[in-house]
């Protein structure tokens, strides 16, 4: 069996497995908040998984952004970082969940919306490779979800990486901007996203 077949039938069963129990990924995430609060960090101060390496949040949005409009129906985002031994950040992409928990897509923001050092997408599609949260607690099914989808869409996120890279390209040249006035550059957010069909997309990488 493939690892993206074996990561669908994984994230499948993680899916139901919450399901059965009555609860989405919302409220895995938020813990005993009764309510979501927009831009708010869940948790709190971040999740860093036991080697240090990765780094994950959620937040939900205010209002979804004109260069949003594949993915209206979305919440907020989970943000997925790589670590450095000193504690530096990049942000790898980020998966788009609705009101439900239920994954819309993914997106590769602009630098200024996380902040971080950027790397080129070839960097990112080798880190996305060996991505592996381990975390110990509520949150540790969520992690493993987490990986599962990382290596059910690894191709199409590369494509995105790398589709993120030639825009920021095309945005300087049109724009005569600088690397660094193009990253801190608000008038774009998100570079490039796609939208995902889940769970059938699951369902048909598990056959």
């Amino acid at each position: 069996m493939t690892t993206m077949a074996l990561a669908a039938r994984s994230a499948l069963a993680r899916q139901l497995q919450l399901a059965r129990r009555g609860r989405t990924w919302i409220q895995v995430l938020s813990g005993r908040h009764a309510r979501v609060d927009a831009w708010q960090h869940y948790p709190r101060h971040d999740a860093v998984d036991a080697a240090g390496r990765w780094q994950f949040y959620f937040h939900a949005h205010a209002a979804v952004a004109p260069d949003h409009a594949p993915l209206r129906k979305e919440l907020g985002h989970v943000h997925l970082f790589r670590r450095s031994p000193a504690g530096q950040l990049t942000h790898l992409c980020a998966l788009v969940l609705d009101a439900r928990g239920m994954p819309l897509g993914w997106t590769a923001n602009n630098q200024w919306v996380t902040g971080g050092r950027w790397y080129a997408a070839a960097t990112l599609v080798r880190w996305l490779s060996c991505f592996e949260l381990r975390l110990h607690g509520p949150l540790a099914g969520l992690a493993l979800w987490l990986c599962d989808l990382v290596a059910l869409y690894r191709q199409p996120l590369a494509q995105m990486l790398h589709q993120r890279d030639a825009r920021l390209a095309q945005h300087r040249s049109h724009q005569g901007l600088t690397q660094a006035q193009a990253l801190a550059d608000r008038s774009v957010s998100v570079w490039q996203s796609f939208s995902i069909r889940w769970p059938a997309d699951a369902l048909a990488a598990a056959s």
